[in-house]
């Protein structure tokens, strides 16, 4: 687990990339006032201008640093993921529903944990779970558009107190 939690935010494309719109940088020498209103919406960043009308998606900051490109936020390999227990699928008719889910980092959800495996690298059909992950209950009403669960509580399965 790492020590701090990755952060994540809207990713850009590069000003350079066919996703910018607004063409290539004025010269500042011949055309000062362009320039300007087009740096504006194009400010430095480590790989250079970056357009702000022109997100790339949701990203985890921290994984896109150490891999040199755009990792999205539901790739987070730090982050805990929520996602629904094998075989449970909530009704799509109900508004409401408990999902059971495992919450844990994608290295023991996607089975690449040590513990799925014996001393020899076989795969251990014996290990349903690694010790890493934890049951979880989740309303099918959290679930979002990359099929994870949020933690965010569900105002109609908390009983009112």
């Amino acid at each position: 687990m790492p020590d701090r939690q990755h952060e994540h935010g809207t990713y850009y494309w590069n000003a350079d990339s066919p996703h910018c719109e607004h063409g290539a940088e004025p010269d500042w020498n011949t055309n000062g006032e362009a320039w300007d209103l087009w740096s504006d919406r194009h400010p430095v960043s480590e790989d250079g201008r970056i357009c702000l009308d022109a997100p790339a998606g949701e990203a985890c900051f921290d994984c896109s640093t150490e891999e040199g490109d755009m990792v999205p936020w539901a790739a987070c390999r730090a982050r805990e993921h929520a996602k629904p227990k094998h075989g449970m699928v909530p009704s799509p008719a109900a508004e409401h529903q408990r999902v059971t889910v495992w919450v844990g980092i994608l290295e023991c959800l996607d089975r690449e944990c040590d513990e799925y495996f014996t001393d020899d690298g076989d795969a251990d059909p014996g290990v349903e779970l690694c010790s890493h992950i934890r049951e979880e209950r989740a309303c099918s009403c959290q679930r979002g558009p990359d099929d994870e669960y949020s933690s965010e509580p569900c105002a109609a399965l908390v009983p009112a107190a």
